[in-house]
């Protein structure tokens, strides 16, 4: 049976075709953003070894602040699952550099300095220029709880002599900040051995 020219023709619904082509642009959209800001960032901070006992206003490292250091760059590459570090910050003095140096040749970075004004917005640089990577920051008693606070939410305290003790900072995106504390090197003299 022929059909009648008056009668208009039955268009196909789009609806059925809409629903996977929304579903595919969803997923997409929720792949893209995970690549762009869902990533881990990894901040490793830790005061500069002992410092000679020198009247001078920038002393090097001590003997017991070299023997601290010597497998420096060796035990951070162990530590972290990736077994590689991004960025190296490091004080501005010759013993934060001569902490960071084994760091350095480990991993062949250059040493970014900061001046003692690079410190109070360092952790928004942080955060903001490296997403997603792992650094590695060598600072003072008086610098390191400010930023291990700012980037942790957490207060952390150096005493006097704790030389060996090495902040890890994990930032997921999105997720919580998390703290770990370990130690490196001989016990400084005065303290106690961590427990392991």
């Amino acid at each position: 049976m022929a059909e009648s020219p008056n009668r208009p023709r039955r268009r196909p619904h789009a609806a059925p075709l809409l629903v996977p082509l929304i579903f595919v642009l969803a997923a997409g959209a929720g792949i893209f953003w995970l690549g762009t800001y869902a990533r881990t960032t990894v901040v490793i901070v830790l005061r500069h070894a002992e410092a000679a006992q020198d009247p001078q206003d920038d002393p090097e490292l001590s003997p017991a602040g070299e023997a601290r250091v010597q497998g420096l760059g060796e035990y951070v590459a162990s530590v972290l699952a990736g077994g590689k570090v991004d960025y190296l910050y490091s004080g501005d003095t010759r013993r934060a550099q001569e902490t960071a140096a084994p760091i350095a040749n480990q991993f062949g970075l250059p040493i970014n300095l900061l001046a003692p004004s690079d410190w109070d917005g360092f952790t928004s640089r942080l955060k903001r220029e490296h997403r997603g990577k792992t650094i590695v920051v060598v600072g003072y008693a008086t610098t390191i709880p400010g930023v291990v606070s700012r980037l942790a939410g957490t207060n952390v305290a150096l005493k006097d002599g704790d030389y060996d003790s090495i902040f890890v900072v994990v930032l997921p995106s999105p997720g919580s900040a998390k703290l770990f504390r370990l130690h490196y090197g001989p016990v400084a003299a005065g303290s106690k051995a961590p427990a392991r």
